[in-house]
């Protein structure tokens, strides 16, 4: 298990957690988010294969409406 922080919370996952298991584990919503990992921005097409990493900084962003 590794540590890493999701939106500033730690949170222990498998060290061969990707971001598409993340997202899952913490019942986020796939559509309208974006997604970096120490201040990178991972594209929707590596979130299958980009495995996290210890101590990881991880910052998901939700799209929101409004005018």
């Amino acid at each position: 298990m590794i540590k890493i922080l999701v939106n500033e919370t730690e949170l222990e996952v498998e060290d061969t957690t990707t971001i598409s298991k993340l997202l899952t584990k913490i019942k986020s919503p796939l559509d309208g988010i974006a997604f970096a990992i120490n201040q990178k921005i991972i594209a929707r097409e590596h979130w299958n294969s980009h495995c996290l990493n210890a101590n990881d900084h991880v910052l998901i962003i939700q799209a929101t409406q409004g005018g």
